[in-house]
């Protein structure tokens, strides 16, 4: 035991005496050497472009005056075409109806002094139109007049007096034996006289006449004329709408 502890403390000294000649340096092995961490570099030392806050002030506010221009031409330019487009208004401002029909030219421009007479501009025109009569009942077949009154004499003996003889170029000596409003009516009495082994027919009857129709026209602006009276409607007048003629 004695020798192992000089052994150990004999070792102990030569270490000690290797350390003090040998640098530090050589006797352990030089660690890689970690850089150093890099210096933070200020803006106004690199090479980049500061903007100020005046700076940035301006340039919005040039921005902002840009828009402003920008918003209030175009707003001059929506103003100057709604201008343009008042000054160039060409609406038509009438209102334009047709009056008729009517059947006496005096009545007419007894009417159509009504509505001049309230500042309508007016047209009186007349047309040549067929005027419905009615349905008329007749006999035809007749060779002269006088097979025509023998006809309408068996007639009378029963019962049917009304009667006239009417010629034209086609149908001379026809016994007509009426006309009707109604076709119905004239409908009953074919079929009364077919029962006394008669030939009976029936025809529409219309006649040429001149009618006449009033046109007008006034301003939009105003109320629409009414100067109708009862008696026109209840003679068929009637003012109806229509299309103003190019003025």
């Amino acid at each position: 035991m004695k020798v192992f502890f000089g052994l150990l403390l004999v070792a102990n000294i030569a270490f000690a005496i290797f350390q003090w000649l040998m640098p530090y340096e050589q006797l352990f092995v030089e660690q890689k050497k970690v850089p150093p961490a890099e210096q933070l570099q200020l803006l106004t030392d690199a090479n980049t472009q500061v903007v100020s806050e005046a700076e940035v002030v301006a340039s919005v506010e040039a921005e902002t005056d840009a828009l402003e221009l920008a918003v209030a031409r175009v707003e001059q330019e929506v103003e100057a075409e709604r201008a343009r487009l008042v000054n160039e208004d060409n609406s038509d401002k009438r209102v334009c109806y047709t009056i008729g029909p009517i059947k006496d030219k005096a009545r007419a421009i007894e009417i159509s002094g009504r509505y001049s007479g309230k500042q309508a501009v007016t047209a009186l025109k007349s047309s040549l139109e067929k005027e419905y009569q009615g349905v008329m009942v007749y006999i035809k077949g007749h060779k002269t007049r006088a097979d025509a009154v023998r006809t309408a004499g068996k007639l009378a003996a029963r019962g049917i007096t009304d009667h006239i003889i009417v010629n034209s170029p086609d149908n001379p000596n026809i016994l007509s034996l009426g006309v009707f409003g109604l076709k119905r009516n004239a409908d009953r009495l074919k079929a009364r006289i077919e029962k006394m082994d008669f030939k009976v027919e029936t025809e529409a009857r219309y006649r040429e006449r001149t009618i006449y129709w009033l046109y007008a026209e006034q301003s939009s602006e105003v109320d629409v004329l009414q100067l109708l009276e009862s008696t026109d409607n209840e003679s068929g007048i009637s003012q109806i709408p229509t299309q103003c003629l190019p003025g």
